[in-house]
C-alpha cells in the first residue's frame, strides 16, 4: 500500500479530532473505501489507537488523550511525511495538508536546536552564546530546505559588505565547528555556501522552488571563501595544551621538552589570527613571517586602545 494513503488517513483524523466517515477520507486521500480500511488496518498495526463507531453518526476517530511526541519519528521520517503531504496537497482543495506540514515542523519546538539526538549521537546547532538566536536561524532555513521553499535574506560578508538576496535552500552543512547552508543564489547565479552567523532577517516569501542538479561534496572540497591557506607553525606551553589538542588534533602537535610545537594548514586572514591572539601570550607565531607580522601588527592595535 502507498504510504502516502495512510499518512493522509493518520493526519486527517488526528487534526480533526471527532469522526469522519469513510466516504470523506477515501475522498480527502483520493481512494476507494476499501483502500480507506486497509490504511486504518495499517495504523492499528503500527500502534495508532484509531477507534471506530457504527450508524448514522459513526465514524474513525482518534482519541483526545492520543499525543505525537518527537520521539514517536526519526528525522529522516517526518522529514519523509512532510514531502510525501507537499507532493499530495494539490490534489485537495482546502489547507489541511498546509496545517498538518505545520503541526509536523512545530513538533517538540524546544528540541530545535538538536538536529540529531539519539544515545550515541548528538548535534546541537546552538551556540553557547546566545543558544536561541542561532538556533532560531538554522529551525527556519532548516524548514525552507524541508519546504523547499525560496527565502529572502540579508547577508554580511568577509568584507562587511551587507546585500539582500534570494536562496533556495538545499541543504545545512557543518564544517570546521561552522554552520553553513547550500543552496541556489538568484543574485549570483549559482551554487553557494553561506555561513549561517552572518545570515540575518530570514523570510520565507510564499514560493516554493525546484532543485537543480547540485553535489553539495564538490563544493565542501572546494575553497568556497577564496582564502588563501596558510602553513604554519606555533609554540605554546602545557597550560594550554587541551585547547590546542582540541583546535589542530593531538596528531599536528610535538612534545619539545620546555614547550609544544604545532604544525597545522588553515585558512589565513582574520579569523586565524583572532584564533591566535585568543590564547594570549601562552601561544608564539614561529612561521611563517607574514603570520607573525600580522598578529605583532594586530598586538600593536590592540595596545593603542590602551594608551
Amino acid at each position: 500500500m502507498n504510504a502516502d494513503y495512510i499518512l493522509i488517513v493518520y493526519f486527517t483524523l488526528l487534526a480533526k479530532r471527532k469522526k469522519v466517515k469513510r466516504s470523506e477520507l477515501a475522498s480527502r486521500a483520493g481512494i476507494n473505501v476499501r483502500t480507506v480500511s486497509r490504511a486504518i488496518d495499517a495504523l492499528t498495526l503500527a500502534g495508532v489507537p484509531v477507534y471506530s463507531e457504527t450508524g448514522p453518526d459513526g465514524g474513525y476517530y482518534i482519541p483526545d488523550d492520543y499525543v505525537i511526541t518527537q520521539s514517536a519519528f526519526s528525522s529522516e521520517e517526518k522529514a519523509r511525511m512532510i514531502n510525501c503531504l507537499h507532493a499530495a496537497k494539490h490534489n485537495f482543495d482546502d489547507k489541511l495538508c498546509d496545517d498538518i506540514i505545520d503541526k509536523l515542523n512545530s513538533i517538540a519546538a524546544a528540541d530545535d536546536n538538536y538536529l540529531i539526538k539519539s544515545d550515541t549521537l548528538v548535534i546541537d546547532a546552538s551556540g553557547w552564546n546566545a543558544p536561541n538566536y542561532t538556533g532560531a536561524k538554522i529551525s527556519a532555513l532548516g524548514k525552507a530546505v524541508d519546504e523547499r521553499r525560496t527565502v529572502r535574506m540579508k547577508y554580511v560578508d568577509r568584507h562587511e559588505f551587507s546585500s539582500e538576496r534570494y536562496f533556495d535552500p538545499y541543504c545545512l552543512v557543518q564544517k570546521s565547528g561552522l554552520w553553513y547552508v547550500f543552496g541556489w543564489c538568484h543574485s549570483r547565479k549559482d551554487l553557494r555556501l553561506f555561513k549561517i552567523a552572518r545570515i540575518n532577517d530570514i523570510v520565507p516569501p510564499d514560493r516554493t522552488f525546484v532543485r537543480k542538479p547540485a553535489n553539495v561534496y564538490e563544493k565542501l572540497r572546494g575553497d568556497f571563501d577564496n582564502r588563501d591557506v596558510v602553513k604554519f607553525t606555533i609554540e605554546f606551553s602545557n597550560l594550554i595544551l587541551p585547547d590546542i589538542e582540541e583546535w589542530l588534533g593531538a596528531d599536528a602537535i610535538q612534545d619539545a621538552g620546555r614547550c609544544y610545537i604545532a604544525n597545522a594548514e588553515m585558512y589565513g586572514g582574520n579569523q586565524l589570527v583572532g584564533k591566535i591572539l585568543s590564547f594570549g601570550s601562552s601561544v608564539k607565531v614561529i612561521s611563517p613571517d607574514a603570520l607573525r607580522e600580522e598578529v605583532e601588527v594586530e598586538c600593536k592595535r590592540m595596545l593603542k586602545n590602551y594608551d
